[in-house]
């Protein structure tokens, strides 16, 4: 594969996680265990899109594709345990039901 298909990649998915965390909400109670395990999973999520960003930036394609998709499997899973609401979109999240 060549750069600029990774690169055109990774701007593509860059994209589509931006507008998956845009969507998100904690829905679970405040002042509980599972509050702080969304926040846990909220906090790996803007890490790894950070990383990725940065990667990016610098022109390691690769990487930036490596830490956005962890970006998004930490935010696709937190979404199908309930930790946060993808406010039911079934085309940016793996919803359980």
């Amino acid at each position: 594969m060549k750069a600029n298909e990774l690169k055109e990649i990774v701007e593509k998915y860059l994209g589509i996680q931006e507008e998956a965390m845009d969507k998100i909400k904690i829905s679970v109670p405040d002042n509980s265990f599972l509050e702080t395990a969304a926040k846990d999973y909220l906090s790996m999520i803007r890490n790894y899109f950070s990383d990725s960003k940065h990667f990016y930036e610098k022109g390691d394609y690769a990487r930036a594709l490596a830490s956005i998709n962890y970006a998004y499997g930490w935010l696709d899973s937190a979404v199908r345990f309930g930790l946060l609401n993808g406010d039911s979109d079934n085309r940016l999240f793996t919803l359980y039901k």
